[in-house]
């Protein structure tokens, strides 16, 4: 049994607050302090210390391998804030027991725009890859993990031979997520499936007192790994597990750091990066018509496209992102694009309940998904003006 761990680093360029009043005003849409010192924070929380385990991991363990994922936002806030975050990826890097997978530069909802901006965009982010790690990304993960047969078929077109997907019941049917299967719509793409209940039970639950299955140690979650069945066990899950979801206080990172050795204590379990797993033979075509995702219980993009509020912003924000196309400057499609970035749309979210609702909160800058709206529309709205002033 293969054992994949991949991670996944993002930060968004979160806005500034801009009236109505400040249309005109020349005002940034993006407030760059305080996104740097949000991001200052994490890096002291997580970034650092959860990359250092790894780096003593991947020293003392040289059959352990994981998987990264960087948004091209997360590289440039990095860069700016904590430099040397950047260094330590660099050095894991170096290892060569670490798979670097390419995305979205904004992880945005690009998919849904129309050619060639998910194109672009894609290309943007291996070129980040390359220009700052050395490395050329030959596996797919769409922002969000979005997945559809659509998006395997762009996959495989641009030369990719593997994406990542939610290992949903609504899309696998009796199917096990524990195998690797072959896209229906384009053969020579892979498809890793999550096992979303382990990944989330470290996720999500791992800090959780009124779990069943608290307190959660290595031992008892690699045994739940080994009594599995199947091929490859996919753990997917945000980079910020690991010391900011989940506080260094509740002994995440000192779980993260056992991790390797009870595997190693489990006969018959394995590491692997998605780039190794996706050679496993596959288990069959998977056909997936409609997008799905990793978010919600509906495990669609009603996350960022659920509501009334999102979609009219979504769809203002398309428009702004053609004229900016159009007028073909590239200030002004790069600020698009920075307001295309999924979070956006994800603070905007109505409804919900239990821990869907939850996470949504925990997640927003904004008091309310109305502000979140009205101060996007602001921003929106005088791009646009700036965008047709520069087209006329």
């Amino acid at each position: 049994m293969k054992v994949v761990l991949y991670l996944h680093l993002h930060q968004p360029w979160r806005l500034a607050r801009f009236r109505y009043f400040d249309l005109g005003s020349a005002r940034p849409y993006i407030d760059e302090r305080r996104n740097l010192e949000i991001f200052r924070g994490i890096a002291e929380q997580c970034y650092r210390p959860a990359l250092a385990r790894l780096a003593e991991a991947l020293e003392e363990f040289p059959d352990f391998r994981l998987s990264l994922s960087v948004t091209g936002t997360f590289l440039e806030q990095a860069k700016a804030a904590a430099p040397d975050v950047v260094d330590q990826l660099r050095s894991i890097l170096k290892t060569g027991r670490v798979s670097v997978l390419a995305e979205t530069y904004y992880h945005s909802l690009a998919f849904l725009l129309p050619p060639p901006e998910l194109a672009e965009e894609v290309d943007l982010h291996t070129a980040a890859l390359q220009r700052e790690f050395g490395i050329r990304a030959t596996s797919l993960r769409m922002t969000e993990l979005a997945y559809s047969d659509e998006l395997a078929a762009f996959a495989g077109r641009s030369g990719f031979r593997a994406m990542l997907m939610e290992g949903w019941e609504g899309v696998l049917g009796d199917r096990s997520p524990t195998h690797v299967y072959e896209s229906a719509t384009m053969p020579s793409v892979r498809l890793l499936p999550r096992h979303y209940r382990l990944s989330d039970d470290v996720g999500f639950r791992f800090s959780s007192k009124g779990w069943s299955d608290y307190p959660l140690t290595s031992e008892k979650f690699v045994g739940w790994i080994a009594a599995t069945p199947g091929d490859v066990v996919n753990l997917f899950m945000d980079f910020e597990t690991f010391g900011e979801h989940h506080p260094a206080s509740t002994g995440i990172l000192d779980f993260l750091s056992a991790l390797p050795h009870a595997v190693r204590a489990r006969p018959g379990l394995e590491w692997a990066t998605v780039d190794e797993a996706r050679d496993l033979p596959p288990a069959g075509p998977l056909s997936v018509p409609r997008t799905i995702s990793w978010a919600d219980q509906n495990r669609d993009l009603g996350a960022w496209l659920g509501n009334d509020l999102q979609r009219s912003a979504f769809e203002a924000a398309k428009k702004v992102n053609l004229l900016a196309h159009r007028a073909n400057d590239p200030e002004l499609l790069e600020i698009s694009r920075r307001l295309l970035t999924s979070d956006h749309f994800y603070y905007m979210y109505v409804g919900g309940h239990g821990a869907d609702a939850g996470v949504h909160q925990y997640f927003s800058s904004y008091g309310n998904p109305y502000d979140a709206y009205a101060n996007y529309m602001n921003a929106l709205t005088d791009l646009r003006r700036r965008t047709i002033e520069r087209l006329t």
